[in-house]
């Protein structure tokens, strides 16, 4: 039964979170979960009290759905499925909601809730997602490629001092700001290495892997 969530969660999660009470025991409703959703959750169920209570996460388009199994603290059923959902994911709507049937297949009554934010307990320590950091010293603007005339400019410079310092063997020196034929040969190669298409172009796709923390050194090409 869908119902408010007790005193004790008044520190958790969101203003907007649910609870439902559940008919079972926390593992026979952990399994019953488990055996709905499959791939969907993000992995095994988790504990911080010897099982007592269990916790995990649901994937669904529009954020990661909290899922704590507990014992009901006040005792008006057996188990206690408390939920907390993303702002972006609709009402009832996608994987969220899943988690009823899920939860009836097994004699229990479940519900999500409503528009509600993915904040996990602060005990729980919740996957959440975050933008990658970007070390592009000016923000992307426009498509850069060979033109006639050249294009010029700051973000000309960034990118190809990006790839004087994503050369191997290390390499010195500073771009001169102009987009040329040489500028498009190492954006190929490092295209190339980070698995993009190999235009010579740095669209958004290409700048992001660029100047993203994880990208990777590039063997560039031979010098004409």
């Amino acid at each position: 039964m869908l119902r408010n969530c007790p005193a004790s969660f008044q520190a958790i999660g969101t203003p907007t979170k649910q609870c439902v009470g559940v008919t079972r025991t926390v593992e026979q409703t952990r399994v019953a979960l488990t055996a709905a959703l499959g791939e969907e959750l993000y992995g095994v169920w988790r504990s911080k009290d010897d099982q007592r209570s269990v916790y995990n996460w649901l994937k669904t388009s529009g954020g990661t759905v909290y899922l704590r199994l507990q014992p009901d603290p006040e005792g008006r059923a057996q188990t206690l499925l408390y939920l907390d959902v993303p702002p972006s994911t609709a009402p009832a709507s996608g994987n969220a909601a899943a988690a009823a049937p899920a939860a009836a297949s097994a004699g229990t009554a479940a519900a999500t809730s409503g528009a509600a934010t993915g904040t996990a307990p602060r005990s729980s320590a919740a996957p959440v997602a975050t933008p990658a950091r970007s070390l592009a010293p000016t923000p992307f603007r426009r498509t850069l490629e060979v033109q006639s005339p050249r294009l010029n400019g700051a973000d000309v410079r960034a990118v190809q001092n990006r790839l004087i310092a994503l050369m191997r063997p290390v390499r010195t020196g500073q771009g001169d700001g102009w987009y040329g034929p040489v500028t498009a040969a190492t954006v190929r190669a490092f295209q190339t290495s980070a698995g993009l298409p190999a235009s010579g172009r740095v669209d958004r796709a290409t700048w992001d892997a660029l100047f993203s923390a994880s990208a990777k050194p590039f063997t560039p090409p031979p010098t004409p």
